[in-house]
């Protein structure tokens, strides 16, 4: 059976070549309402499916938005690339995701791979830093890119190009660290040299200032990766700690992870360890994924509003708000945004959740 071609609808339809295009190809010049409706009418009974080209061509963009996170299988990520396809899709337009690994050379050739599709922006959601000479590789695209019309989004840190959603890490961490100290912890085992992830070292460091004002040292430092993974090892590593720690001390150590994803996964293995939650080790991490709220026990953190976060970029990538969408919050403040020429940088802060995994018992 042959395709169904334009012609074929035009000539259902009773119209011209070029009135069957403007209205299924995007073209701001439309006929009349009921030509329209005409003209959509015999498509949709011809089965006939308009060419992506040739409507970016009537449209003067493609209506293709490149999505680049670092991991899909994390939560944190999976959260929001969800909530902006949601809203891309809302939108007419349509989302095209790749993950990177936190690996240069992936995320180098998914750029240029979302580049040569021609998407309209770019958001890049999570933190890095690969190195000056890697960096500037990115940097030069991404400027190169916006020279030619592309808007770009960061999600996490600012990648000198375009607008940034940025969380306040550290301020966080310190008042989540501040919040444990209130409840009556003492004891803290802290995950700290993530090579490459500012915004870990920053939680890491948030949490430990409110320690150290305080008077605390934390009792263990452990490094670990930024994963699910990381948090079995990190989980090993408290195991062997407690095996091995001399004191008489029968509080619970309270191990913070700078991401929920690795918080879930020290959760669990500790629980397949034998040992107890939160009665001899209290976890808590940080970002407010879903799963947080659904683990056993629920997950103490710092809540973001990752959906408020998705929103925002895909206000700023659309140049309107985007449909169904309410107004954007940084906590207690709207998130807005000036003249679009000019880059912008938001901060966005968290909200304290103290759940069951931080909490204390008392001993008997």
């Amino acid at each position: 059976m042959a395709a169904v071609r334009l012609s074929d609808v035009a000539q259902d339809a009773g119209v011209s070549l070029a009135t069957a295009s403007r209205v299924l190809n995007g073209s701001a010049r439309v006929p009349g309402k009921a030509v329209a409706e005409r003209v959509e009418a015999s498509a949709a009974k011809l089965g006939y499916v308009p060419n992506a080209q040739a409507q970016a061509l009537a449209r003067s963009r493609s209506g293709l938005i490149g999505l680049v996170v670092h991991d899909i299988a994390d939560p944190y990520f999976a959260t929001i690339a969800r909530e902006i396809q949601q809203q891309v899709f809302a939108s007419q337009s349509q989302v095209l995701l790749t993950q990177t690994d936190r690996e240069i050379d992936t995320e180098v050739r998914a750029l240029r791979s979302l580049i040569a599709q021609q998407v309209d922006a770019l958001v890049l959601v999570g933190s890095h830093r690969y190195g000056n000479d890697s960096d500037a590789a990115i940097s030069t695209l991404l400027e190169g890119f916006a020279r030619n019309g592309g808007k770009v989004v960061g999600m996490g840190q600012s990648v000198g190009v375009g607008r940034t959603i940025v969380p306040d890490n550290a301020a966080a961490a310190h008042e989540l660290a501040t919040a444990l100290i209130v409840e009556g912890h003492r004891r803290f085992a802290v995950v700290q040299g993530i090579s490459g992830i500012p915004s870990a070292a920053d939680r890491t460091g948030g949490f430990i200032a409110a320690l150290t004002e305080a008077g605390i040292e934390p009792e263990l430092s452990i490094e670990a990766g930024l994963t699910r993974d990381g948090g079995y090892e990190l989980a090993e590593a408290i195991e062997t700690h407690l095996s091995s720690a001399t004191s008489t001390d029968d509080a619970p150590l309270c191990v913070f992870a700078p991401a929920d994803v690795m918080a879930l996964g020290a959760l669990g293995e500790l629980r397949r360890r034998g040992i107890d939650v939160p009665g001899q080790v209290s976890v808590a991490g940080f970002g407010g994924v879903p799963d947080s709220a659904d683990s056993n026990p629920a997950l103490t953190t710092i809540a973001l509003p990752l959906h408020d976060m998705a929103r925002q970029a895909v206000q700023w990538v659309l140049g309107t708000p985007p449909a169904d969408a309410e107004t954007g919050t940084t906590g207690s403040e709207p998130m807005q945004s000036d003249a679009p020429e000019e880059p912008l940088e938001v901060h966005v802060r968290g909200d304290v959740l103290l759940r069951e995994s931080t909490a204390l018992t008392a001993k008997v």
